[in-house]
């Protein structure tokens, strides 16, 4: 079997970015939050919860209480 490893590996230029706004945000030290996991990667996700980015079901998203919202793109119809 032959195994090639890329030079370079990471995330797509919109996950980059998405993840980066909610890095971002969460350094301004208001609570951020997210409909669903904002990436599928849970390292990702447990590191930005643990600096105030939270994931949101969608019944607390329509309840008003959440002032800033992160949403992926593949989460709008």
């Amino acid at each position: 079997m032959n195994v090639s490893l890329a030079k370079t590996a990471g995330f797509c230029f919109g996950v980059k970015r998405a993840v980066d706004m909610a890095y971002t945000e969460a350094a301004k030290g208001k609570p951020v939050y997210t409909l669903g996991p904002i990436i599928h990667n849970e390292e990702v996700v447990a590191d930005l919860k643990q600096k105030g980015v939270l994931s949101l079901s969608e019944e607390e998203l329509f309840s008003g209480k959440y002032p800033c919202l992160l949403y992926t793109s593949d989460a709008a119809d």
